[in-house]
């Protein structure tokens, strides 16, 4: 039992770490511009603490990386079992920017980091919007006349917009709701015209080598 109290207040320290660095972070800093002892200190902790629970910034970072990716999985998950694939992205999108929006210091630090100081970070951000897409290639319905590569590549090209356009909703006034309603409306529109385009593309190649 003690052992299991132990387990359970590391990973509140963990997490109380990485939500202290998230707040220093802030809207404009980046991870390499905090400091250990600062992440420390706001997080009610020694420093020499800190080791116990990440090696350095870095893996903190990867941690940080790793919690969105899980999460985000879980959500969208959920939203595409939900039924038809047209409701389901409609859907999948709406709570996507929920959680974008629920989680908004973690979604500017990840824009940041994405084309910030430490390759291995920018690498696990790439691998898990990669597992996000691989994810929602496998569920997928799409005719069968388009092949699995194809379809891939849609999901990835998916799962790139919806990071860009987390970006635009971020900027946008939390108050003004019908600006809110335009972004997702615009990216619903925009996946639907990846479905469109790559779908009819595929017809024509296809009716090509037929004829």
């Amino acid at each position: 039992m003690k052992l299991n109290q132990r387990y359970q207040q590391k990973l509140r320290t963990r997490s109380t770490l990485i939500q202290a660095a998230l707040k220093l972070m802030g809207e404009e800093k980046s991870l390499g511009e905090l400091s250990l002892r600062e992440v420390a200190g706001e997080a009610g902790i020694v420093p020499a603490a800190f080791y116990r629970h990440f090696k350095n910034m870095e893996e903190l970072g990867l941690a940080l990386v790793d919690d969105l990716g899980g999460k985000l999985r879980t959500i969208l998950r959920e939203a595409r079992k939900k039924g038809a694939y047209k409701t389901a992205l409609q859907e999948s999108i709406a709570l996507f920017f929920e959680y974008v929006k629920s989680n908004r210091l973690l979604f500017r630090a990840i824009s940041r980091e994405r084309t910030g100081g430490s390759k291995r970070i920018r690498q696990s951000i790439r691998n898990e919007m990669s597992f996000i897409a691989s994810e929602l290639a496998s569920d997928m319905r799409l005719p069968k006349f388009v092949p699995f590569s194809d379809i891939e590549f849609i999901s990835e090209m998916i799962v790139t917009n919806a990071f860009h356009m987390a970006g635009e909703y971020l900027d946008s006034d939390p108050k003004d709701n019908l600006n809110e309603k335009r972004i997702k409306t615009k990216t619903v529109k925009q996946l639907r015209l990846i479905f469109t385009g790559a779908i009819k593309g595929r017809k024509a190649r296809r009716s090509r080598t037929l004829s």
